[in-house]
């Protein structure tokens, strides 16, 4: 679900990609979208998950993949299977700890192999946010279970070229931007601690929102004054959402004024607050006008360039 409190996560990814010429040649991920209850409302597309393999662990995993986050495992999650395996636990760095969601104590997993769908990517260092995540037992998990056990975040893309292609649920690392896409109309973003701000234009005016793709639920997500300034007087819609293990409450106005991104004109949306004041510092803090997500780019195929800071869509 979303990840909206974020916070630095000491870890470190080596990856492993080839430059690319032809989308032909991509190595394409797979990712599946997971449905949640909120409130009573069914959303359908409210994360977005990958298939992960680990070393040579014979089960299948998923991670979400959540640019507004760093990666790390969920310590309750994979507890089992680091007893299970000690070649997997003796990974451990027991020398250091690093911070994880504003919790210091966590570990790290060193020089893990992951194969997210049939794409490997080799020697990565992984936080192990310990005490969160479902726990689970083996007895009750098969080869064929699928166990979520974790997050790929925004550390795991930088320096290279995202591409998310929404309509056929997959997306790809790359070194360059295949030659079919170069024409597209690209916009610069900011970038701070790998987590990108891109620009939009809302009602005339210029405004920098963190792109994340764990906000799939969301459009806008913003303070309660600028909700307030392109929203209606009338509530119209109310959100518990989960977030790092708390039920956080957002409230939804319908979007009153234009709202744009390069030439592309978006669907009348809501745009989401929340009353508490810690939230306004948090954008504060960010420099930022607020969230967007997945929502906005459902029919799309987006690429983020992280190598010349900018993002296009197609």
């Amino acid at each position: 679900m979303k990840k909206v409190l974020i916070f630095l996560v000491v870890v470190s990814l080596s990856l492993v990609s080839c430059s690319q010429k032809s989308s032909e040649n991509i190595e394409w991920i797979p990712f599946s979208w997971t449905s949640f209850t909120l409130s009573g409302k069914n959303i359908e597309k409210a994360s977005m998950n990958i298939p992960v393999t680990i070393d040579e662990l014979p089960y299948k995993f998923t991670v979400q993949f959540d640019l507004g986050a760093y990666s790390c495992f969920y310590g309750n999650s994979l507890k089992p299977f680091l007893e299970e395996y000690p070649l997997l636990k003796n990974k451990l760095d027991t020398t250091k700890q690093v911070w994880i969601n504003g919790v210091s104590g966590n570990l790290v997993l060193k020089n893990i192999n992951l194969r997210l769908g049939d794409v490997i990517f080799e020697e990565n260092d992984v936080g192990l946010f310990i005490n969160f995540g479902t726990e689970h037992s083996l007895d009750t998990i098969n080869y064929e279970t699928e166990v979520h056990i974790g997050t790929i975040g925004a550390d795991f893309v930088q320096n290279k070229v995202l591409i998310i292609d929404y309509k056929s649920n997959r997306l790809a690392l790359t070194d360059t931007v295949p030659s079919e896409y170069q024409n597209i109309s690209f916009e610069p973003f900011k970038i701070d601690r790998g987590r990108i701000k891109i620009p939009f234009r809302i009602n005339g005016n210029i405004e920098h929102l963190m792109f994340d793709t764990g906000s799939s639920i969301f459009s806008l997500v913003t303070t309660k004054q600028n909700a307030l300034a392109i929203g209606g007087t009338e509530i119209v819609d109310s959100l518990n959402v989960p977030s790092w293990g708390e039920l956080i409450p957002f409230y939804g106005l319908k979007t009153v004024v234009p709202i744009m991104f390069g030439n592309k004109t978006m669907e009348s949306s809501i745009v989401y607050y929340n009353e508490d004041p810690s939230w306004d510092n948090f954008y504060k803090s960010e420099k930022m006008w607020g969230l967007t997500g997945n929502a906005y780019f459902f029919n799309n195929l987006i690429i983020i360039d992280y190598k010349n800071n900018r993002i296009g869509v197609k």
